[in-house]
């Protein structure tokens, strides 16, 4: 029997981008910018944005399967 996705589900596999997009994009790229004097609310919209552009991928990609 073998697995047709590798060796992660696919719902493990989507939580583990999630997680690693978010830790970049907030770990990297908003202290910087807050530091450079942007705002804290442009910054975590930035955050948002980012963040959603593999979110909506994910789902785009689920409903073109079905």
């Amino acid at each position: 029997m073998t697995r047709r996705h590798g060796m992660l589900s696919q719902r493990a596999a989507k939580l583990i981008a999630t997680v690693l997009a978010f830790g970049m994009i907030a770990g990297i790229g908003a202290p910087y910018l807050l530091q450079a004097g942007f705002p804290l609310w442009v910054v975590l919209l930035l955050v948002l944005v980012v963040l959603a552009v593999p979110v909506v991928a994910v789902l785009n990609s689920e409903r073109s399967r079905r």
